[in-house]
C-alpha cells in the first residue's frame, strides 16, 4: 500500500557537548592534585592516588569530582576505594595508564579505558562506572570489568569526539599481535550503546614501526590530527625503529582513520615522550629528554607550529635544561592542557610544574614558566599527569536545525547549567527583532527567511567567559511526493532479500524540484531518515518493509521531508522435487484415475498454499500461460505421461515456477487359486511339520516377471500390509496362511491369495516280531489292513508275502492321504546243528562217562538210545562198549547221531579154554587200531604187545603158561592219552 504520509522533520547535528569543568579535577605524582574549579590550579592533598606515570581523573559538568584512578585502583569523589574498584588492568609504570571518557548520550555512566605495561602484557582493556551504584558515589560494573579490546599495545591510548559525538578510543599496536612491531593505529567506537566493535578501524603504516611502547599519543582539541611519542633513539632507516621519536598524523573523527605520517625532526641525542596540541590545533609541544626511563637528562620543550612552511625540520625551543649544567637536569615529562587553557608540564620529583601560559602563541609569546604551579607540601610531581578527552575543551552548542517559518532547536554546553553560569545567544537574525537573542540555555528561534545565519553562544561562568559561535543554513520546505508501492518477485533462494533499483523512486520523490537543489535519499526506518542515518545505495537488496525517502537540501540537512512506500517482496514459488506418481493397473486395462494433488503438495513442501497456487497442464507452454489446465483427478492417456505443474504467487502471478513429472502404470500382480500344501506329520505325530514356503514360489508367480517379490504371511492383515512375513521353512499344524505377490517397482502394486496348509496324521504299519525257521522252511508275513499301497523291499506288492531266504524284509503302507508307515521284519534261519568234540572218561567199569558238545542254533536235547533224551549233553554210569549219541535241536530243524566208544580192561581172565574169559583183551580197543597195548608183570617184565584188532592175551609167555597172578597193562591211545591198571589171570 502507499504511504500517503509526509514527515517534515529536524535533524540534531551535535547533541554531545561538554565543558572544561569535566577537567577541573588532578590527581597525579606522589598524592599530588590541583582543583581549577576557582579558574586557577589550587594545589591540594586530599588525593589517595601515588603513580609514576599514567593517571586518570573526571568532574562533572559543574567540576565536581566524581573519581579518579591510576588504572589500577579506583577513587570516588569521598577518596575511598570503589567496592569493585581495585586490580584494573592498567599500571604505574605504563605511560598512559588510563583515560576516563563519558558515554555519549548516557547520563551516569563512564568508561575507564587502561593499557599496561609488557610485563605482564595485557593491552587495551575497559571497565564501565556507573555513578548510580554506591548511593551514588559510583562503582566499577562487576560484569563490565577488565574486558579486552586488543590483546596487546603499546602504553599510549587517547580519545576525539566523532563528527555525531560518539567517540573514537585510538591506540598503537601490533598489526600481527605478538610481533613486537608496533604499527597499526586501532580506533574503537564508543557509542550510547556501548562498545560497537563492528566499527572498529585500523590504520596500518609499515614505515612507522616501533619496538618501544612508551610515549605520549595526543589528538587535537579540533579532533583532525594525531601526534605520537616513542621512546629510544630515533635510527631513521632501521626496520623496526622507524617509529621511535615524533610523529604528526591526520585522522579523520568522521570515519576514524590516521593517515600522512610526517616525522618531527629534532635533535638525535634526545627521546620524545609527552606531547600536547595547543587549545587552537595548530602548535604542538613535544618534550625531549637525553634520558629514558625516568631517569634525569636534559630536558628540551619544543614548539612545532603547524602553519609554519617546513614546521617538522623548524621546531622552536621553548625551554632546556643548560647541558653543562647537571643540576639542572630532570627527567622525561607529561604536558596537559587544562580547563584554563593553558598546558602544565610535569618536572618529576619536584613540587613544581612548568606552564605554558599562551600555548596558541608562537615561540616565546607562548610565556613559558618554569616553576609555574607549585603542588602541596608533602606531595610531588612525577613523570605523568591525567589526559583528558579532547570534547572536554571546546565548550559549544548544538542546534535542531529546522525549514524556514519552523522552530529551530538551541542546546548550550552543559557548562551553562551550572551554578553561577548565565548564557547569550545571538541567532544572526535581526529581522526577527527582540527574538534575535535569548537568554535560555535551550531556546527556539523561528527564522521566517531561507538562508545562512550566523549564531553566537556567550556563556559567562564563575570561571570565565566563552564565547563560540556556528554559521547555520536555513533552507525552504522541501516536498516529498508520493511514490507507488515497489512490487518484486522473489529470487529463488526466497530468502525475502531483492535487488532494488531505487532510481525512479528518488526522481518521484523529488518531483519538479531541482537535484541541485536537493537530495533524495532512501532509508529503513523511520528514525534513520529523520536522523539522516545510514542512506542505502541506489542499488539495494531490500526485504519487505516499509521504506523511508528523505528529500533535503543540498545546503543543509537540516529541513526535510519524508514520505512513506512499502517494498513487498513477494515469495517466489520454490518447487521441491517431485516424485513422479505410480498408480497399480488394476484390471491391467491401461488407464487409471491419477490424484495430481499428490504431486502439487510434493512440490508446494512448506510453502504457505494460501499464498501460491497448483495447476497441471499437459505441456510446457500451457504451464507458462496458464492456460488449458487440467482436473486434478486425471485419467492418463498412456501408460507414461508427462504433465506440467505450474505455482504460482496469488497476490502475484508473474511469479510462478514450473516443473513437470510423469504418471506411470504398473503392471498389478495376480495370483490364482493354489493348491493346497499338504505334508505328512512325522512319527512324532504332533500335528507340527515344518513347510518350505519356496516351493509354492513357482505356483504363486505363474508366468509373471520374476522380479515380482513373494512373501508368506499368517493373516490377510499382515500380507496386506507386507508385516510379519513367514520364514522360508515354516513349522506349523494344519492352519491357513496368505501369499503375497508384488510388483516392487516405484509403486507397490501387489496381490494375496490364501493357502490351505494341511498337516495329515502319520499312519502307523507294524509287522510280526522277527522269525527264526528252518532253514529249508517257507514263512507268511502279512502285513496290517488300512493301507492303498503295500511295497516291500523284495518288490512284492501284496498284503502278504512268502519267505523262505533269511533277511531283513521292510514294507511301506500308503494310506488314502499319501502319507507312508514303514516297518521292517528280520527273517532268520536256524544255524544247523554241528558235532564239535566229545569226551569220554573210559577204562572203569562201571564210572564211565560221554559228554558230546556240538554247535548250532540249539537248544537241543540228547539221547543214548534214541529214545529217552534229556537236556544235559552227559551221559554218567556208562559200561565199555559201542554207543551212538543222538543229539537233536529243539527248533525240530535237524538230528545228529554221534558214534562213541567207552575202552575198558577186564579186571581178570580164565585162560582154560572153556570158551570163556579165555583171552584178556581191552575192551572195545578195535576203535583205535593204532593204539599200543602191553602186559607185564608185578616186576614190569614186558610180556606181550597186543594188537588193538587181535583176540588177546591168551596167558602165556613164549608159549609157556604163566602162572594164575595179577599183571600190569599200559594202554596208549592215539591222542597220546595213556592208562594203566593191572588185572588177574586165574587157572
Amino acid at each position: 500500500m502507499k504511504k500517503n504520509l509526509l514527515y517534515i522533520c529536524f535533524l540534531i547535528l551535535s547533541i554531545n557537548t561538554y565543558g572544561q569543568n569535566q577537567a577541573n579535577w588532578w590527581f597525579f605524582g606522589n598524592n599530588a592534585g590541583l582543583d581549577f574549579n576557582t579558574g586557577i590550579p589550587i594545589p591540594t592533598t586530599i588525593g589517595q592516588l601515588s603513580t609514576n606515570e599514567g593517571c586518570a581523573s573526571i568532574a562533572d559538568a559543574c567540576g565536581s569530582l566524581l573519581f579518579y584512578t591510576d588504572g589500577i585502583t579506583v577513587w570516588n569523589q569521598n577518596h575511598m576505594v570503589m567496592p569493585n574498584g581495585m586490580n584494573l588492568l592498567g599500571d604505574p609504570s605504563s605511560t598512559q595508564s588510563a583515560l576516563i571518557i563519558p558515554q555519549p548520550d548516557t547520563p551516569n555512566i563512564y568508561y575507564i579505558f587502561t593499557v599496561g605495561d609488557f610485563n605482564p602484557m595485557t593491552g587495551l582493556n575497559y571497565s564501565v562506572v556507573d555513578m548510580t551504584l554506591d548511593n551514588g558515589l559510583g562503582d566499577v560494573v562487576p560484569a563490565q570489568k577488565n574486558i579486552n579490546l586488543i590483546a596487546d599495545s603499546t602504553e599510549k591510548v587517547a580519545a576525539a569526539v566523532t563528527n555525531n559525538g560518539d567517540a573514537w578510543i585510538v591506540t598503537y599496536a601490533e598489526e600481527i599481535i605478538g610481533s613486537g612491531l608496533f604499527d597499526t593505529f586501532y580506533a574503537f567506537k564508543l557509542t550510547s550503546s556501548g562498545m560497537d566493535l563492528s566499527a572498529t578501524v585500523t590504520s596500518t603504516f609499515n614505515n612507522v614501526q616501533a619496538d618501544d611502547r612508551r610515549g605520549y599519543l595526543r589528538i587535537s582539541p579540533d579532533g583532525s590530527n594525531i601526534v605520537m611519542m616513542t621512546q629510544l633513539p630515533v635510527t631513521t632507516g632501521t626496520v623496526g625503529q622507524t617509529g621511535r621519536g615524533a610523529w604528526l598524523f591526520d585522522f579523520n573523527n568522521s570515519t576514524g582513520m590516521v593517515s600522512n605520517p610526517v616525522r618531527l625532526h629534532f635533535p638525535v641525542t634526545h627521546q620524545a615522550y609527552g606531547a600536547e596540541f595547543s587549545p587552537d590545533s595548530r602548535k604542538i609541544y613535544v618534550d625531549i629528554n637525553t634520558q629514558s626511563n625516568g631517569n634525569d637528562g636534559d630536558r628540551i620543550l619544543l614548539q612545532y607550529n603547524l602553519d609554519a612552511l617546513n614546521f617538522a625540520n623548524t621546531p622552536l625551543t621553548i625551554y632546556n635544561t643548560d647541558p653543562a649544567d647537571i643540576t639542572d637536569n630532570v627527567a622525561r615529562g607529561a604536558l596537559q592542557i587544562g580547563p584554563d587553557n593553558k598546558i602544565y608540564y610535569s618536572r618529576k620529583s619536584t613540587q613544581w610544574l612548568s606552564v605554558i601560559n599562551n600555548p596558541d602563541q608562537i615561540g616565546a609569546a607562548s610565556t613559558f614558566i618554569l616553576n609555574g604551579v607549585q603542588v602541596a607540601t608533602g606531595t610531588q610531581v612525577n613523570e605523568g599527569l591525567p589526559p583528558f578527552y579532547n570534547a572536554f575543551f571546546n565548550p559549544s552548542f548544538s542546534f535542531i536545525e529546522a525549514c524556514e517559518t519552523n522552530a529551530t532547536h538551541f542546546f548550550a554546553d552543559d557548562i551553562a547549567t551550572c551554578p553561577g553560569s548565565n548564557v547569550l545567544w545571538d541567532f544572526g537574525d535581526p529581522a526577527s527583532g527582540v527574538d534575535n537573542t535569548s537568554s535560555q540555555p535551550d531556546p527556539l528561534h523561528i527564522y521566517n527567511t531561507a538562508g545562512t545565519y550566523i549564531v553566537t553562544l556567550s556563556i559567562n561562568t564563575i570561571r570565565g567567559n566563552y564565547t563560540t559561535s556556528k554559521e547555520i543554513t536555513i533552507v525552504p520546505q522541501p516536498i516529498a511526493n508520493t511514490v507507488n508501492d515497489i512490487e518484486l518477485c522473489d529470487d529463488v533462494s526466497n530468502n525475502g532479500i531483492e535487488a532494488v533499483d531505487f532510481t525512479t523512486t528518488m526522481s518521484t520523490v523529488l518531483g519538479l524540484q531541482s537535484s541541485s537543489d536537493y537530495q533524495v535519499t532512501i532509508h529503513e526506518t523511520l528514525t534513520e531518515a529523520q536522523n539522516d542515518f545510514n542512506a542505502l545505495p541506489v542499488n539495494y537488496n531490500a526485504v519487505n518493509g516499509t521504506y523511508y525517502a528523505r528529500i533535503d537540501s543540498n545546503v543543509s540537512n537540516g529541513c526535510y521531508a519524508i514520505t512513506a512506500f512499502d517494498i513487498i517482496i513477494n515469495p517466489q514459488p520454490i518447487i521441491n522435487n517431485i516424485d513422479d506418481l505410480y498408480l497399480c493397473d488394476i484390471d491391467n486395462d491401461s488407464v487409471e484415475n491419477f490424484d495430481l494433488n499428490i504431486a502439487g503438495l510434493q512440490a508446494l513442501g512448506t510453502q504457505d498454499p494460501i499464498v501460491f497456487d497448483i495447476s497441471y497442464h499437459n505441456s510446457m507452454g500451457d504451464a507458462m500461460t496458464n492456460s488449458n489446465s487440467i482436473n486434478s483427478f486425471y485419467d492418463n492417456n498412456t501408460i507414461n505421461e508427462s504433465i506440467w505443474l505450474r505455482i504460482e504467487n496469488v497476490n502475484n502471478t508473474n511469479c510462478y515456477a514450473i516443473d513437470n513429472f510423469t504418471i506411470n502404470l504398473i503392471q498389478q500382480p495376480e495370483i490364482i487359486p493354489l493348491n493346497d500344501y499338504e505334508l505328512c506329520d512325522d512319527e512324532s505325530n504332533d500335528g507340527i511339520e515344518s513347510f518350505n514356503l519356496p516351493t509354492l514360489n513357482a505356483q504363486v508367480l505363474g508366468n509373471q516377471p520374476s522380479t515380482f517379490n513373494i512373501s508368506y504371511h499368517s493373516s490377510s492383515i499382515d500380507a496386506n500390509q507386507n508385516i510379519n512375513s513367514l520364514p522360508n521353512n515354516l513349522n506349523t499344524g494344519t492352519t491357513v496362511i496368505w501369499a503375497r505377490l508384488e510388483n516392487n517397482q516405484q509403486q507397490v502394486c501387489f496381490t494375496i491369495e490364501p493357502i490351505q496348509i494341511t498337516v495329515f496324521p502319520h499312519p502307523v504299519i507294524e509287522l510280526p516280531e522277527d522269525i527264526n525257521k528252518c532253514i529249508d522252511d517257507i514263512v507268511t508275513i502279512t502285513a496290517p489292513a488300512g493301507f492303498n499301497l503295500y511295497n516291500w523291499s523284495n518288490g512284492e506288492t501284496t498284503r502278504s508275502i512268502q519267505i523262505e531266504a533269511a533277511g531283513d524284509y521292510t514294507v511301506t503302507g500308503t494310506d488314502s492321504n499319501g502319507c507312508t508307515a514303514a516297518d521292517t521284519i528280520t527273517i532268520s534261519n536256524y544255524e544247523p546243528t554241528i558235532f564239535t568234540s566229545i569226551e569220554v572218561r573210559q577204562f572203569t567199569l562201571r564210572d564211565n562217562r560221554i559228554e558230546v558238545s556240538v554247535s548250532g542254533s540249539g537248544p537241543w536235547e540228547y539221547s543214548i538210545d534214541d529214545f529217552f533224551y534229556q537236556s544235559l549233553p552227559v551221559f554218567s554210569d556208562l559200561l565199555p562198549g559201542f554207543y551212538n549219541i543222538n543229539v537233536r535241536s529243539l527248533n525240530g530243524c535237524d538230528q545228529l547221531t554221534i558214534p562213541t566208544t567207552i575202552i575198558a580192561a577186564p579186571n581178570f581172565f580164565t585162560p582154560n579154554q572153556d570158551g570163556f574169559h579165555d583171552y584178556w583183551q581191552v575192551i572195545a580197543i578195535e576203535t583205535e587200531p593204532d593204539a599200543q597195548i602191553y602186559i607185564f608183570d608185578r616186576f614190569g617184565k614186558l610180556l606181550k604187545q597186543l594188537s588193538p584188532t587181535g583176540i588177546g592175551w591168551d596167558g602165556t609167555y613164549n608159549g609157556n603158561p604163566m602162572p594164575s597172578t595179577d599183571y600190569w597193562f599200559k594202554v596208549i591211545l592215539n591222542d597220546g592219552q595213556s592208562f594203566r591198571g593191572h588185572f588177574s589171570l586165574k587157572r
